[in-house]
């Protein structure tokens, strides 16, 4: 099953979200069990020791795709205006996770709901019951009552849609103060835009309503991130990735917008951003203000747990180990340690010692490159309340409960690149053939 998925994959081209396949091999790893309905509990590095074990010997040369130069040649905003806007919290207890033992009774399937080519998230407005789904190579679409309609077409003003790319429409939110679509895409001179756009009646976007929020300058041709997530406050979540030169220290440039988790309030009545005022660096003095953590590769895929306020990020990683991590409040501005750190594996010396360490991480020989979920909040699949799920593109579908992670039973979908939530908490499977939601089949609740 694993050696017919890695197949797949190679076929599917996986560079398209940044992992390094053909890379060397990596030391023996401590993976999750490949097995349904298994617990392994996890095993992060230390954060003040170093990882024993062999280090890695790959070159910088040889373990970083090409780019097209090796520093930004320049970093724009549309405005760094300072907000006053903070983060909600709810004052109900979340669920906890659940015993891992409650994941034996489930058997679990993907139903296909949205038959579109690519797609890269999904997001819903308030009060209208669509939902909106940005796909790789430009169109972006709405589902509603099987139907499927197109909101706008950037094909023409993204990359052109070739195999192994990692650019194009990379992620799609609604701000929840004015119900404005926020887009993802990297332009034709392949720099990440994050634009708006207001929708009509017909749920289209109004092409004379674009806005310009923010620009950051690639300095390669991959690693660009591109999930967006507002909060109930109206601040937008954005993922980066380290861009792809440099050998992956633009990830701890405090000048660079690249390889951090960015949080900015755009502007309500024009082109721009402001920036949080709660924010850990706010004042731009020791890093970039639109910063709230660093130290990633390519966090392509994070989600926001609304109960918690944590972030959960997967990190695609480059030759040896895939990883999940947490960002919970209490931690925001801290760093998660790309390029000294792949995962549990140390590349290079001089790692400061506050480096947070993964959740969790698996080497190459169970998956090739991470897919972080979300916690559960729904209620069609009550086991699984309170577990965060995540997965990785070759297929699998992991769960972390009370006690460790487990691998959960769920048929693998065709090049598994990242996962979305409904308002009612419900989770979907995104791969290059649709969109798929994750039901339960049998298992007493």
């Amino acid at each position: 099953m694993r050696a017919a998925a890695a197949a797949l994959i190679t076929a599917s081209a996986v560079v398209s979200i940044g992992c390094a396949p053909n890379g060397p091999a990596a030391p023996p790893p401590v993976p999750v069990s490949t097995f349904a309905n298994t617990t392994t509990p996890p095993t992060p590095r230390p954060a003040t020791t170093p990882v024993t074990g062999p280090p890695t010997t790959t070159t910088a040369a040889e373990d970083d795709e090409p780019a097209t130069s090796s520093t930004v040649t320049s970093m724009e905003t549309a405005g760094t205006t300072t907000s006053t806007s903070t983060t909600t919290t709810t004052t109900l207890p979340p669920a906890p996770p659940p015993p891992n033992s409650d994941f034996d009774r489930l058997e679990l399937a993907t139903e296909l709901v949205a038959d579109v080519y690519k797609p890269t998230g999904i997001a819903y407005r308030s009060g209208d019951p669509a939902m909106y789904i940005s796909t790789q190579p430009g169109p972006v679409v709405r589902l509603l009552d099987g139907q499927i309609t197109t909101v706008v077409d950037f094909t023409g003003q993204t990359f052109e849609d070739t195999p192994g790319s990692e650019r194009g429409v990379l992620g799609i939110a609604f701000d929840p103060r004015d119900g404005r679509m926020f887009v993802n895409l990297t332009d034709l001179g392949d720099d990440t835009n994050v634009i708006s756009y207001e929708l009509g009646d017909d749920g289209r976007a109004i092409p004379e309503s674009r806005r310009e929020v923010l620009v950051i300058d690639q300095p390669g041709l991959g690693h660009n991130g591109g999930r967006l997530i507002f909060d109930d406050a109206g601040n937008l979540y954005i993922s980066s990735g380290d861009g792809g030169a440099s050998s992956g220290w633009d990830a701890q440039d405090t000048t660079k917008l690249l390889g951090a988790i960015l949080r900015i309030t755009p502007n309500l009545d024009g082109d721009g951003y402001g920036i949080p005022v709660d924010n850990p660096f706010a004042d731009g003095e020791l890093d970039r203000p639109e910063v709230i953590a660093r130290g990633f590769r390519n966090p392509w895929t994070f989600s926001i747990d609304a109960a918690t306020g944590d972030i959960w990020i997967g990190d695609v990683g480059n030759s040896t180990r895939e990883e999940v991590s947490l960002l919970p409040p209490s931690r925001w501005g801290g760093n998660f340690g790309w390029p000294w750190y792949e995962g549990t594996d140390r590349r290079r010396g001089g790692a400061p010692d506050d480096v947070i360490p993964p959740v969790f991480d698996w080497g190459r020989d169970t998956g090739v490159a991470a897919m972080a979920g979300y916690v559960y909040r729904g209620r069609e699949i009550p086991e699984l309340e309170g577990a965060f799920l995540f997965g990785d593109l070759s297929g699998p579908v992991w769960a972390i409960g009370a006690d460790g992670v487990s691998r959960l039973d769920v048929p693998p979908v065709r090049t598994f690149v990242g996962w979305g939530e409904d308002p009612d908490g419900e989770l979907y499977l995104l791969g290059f053939g649709g969109v798929f939601k994750l039901v339960r089949t049998t298992g007493a609740a």
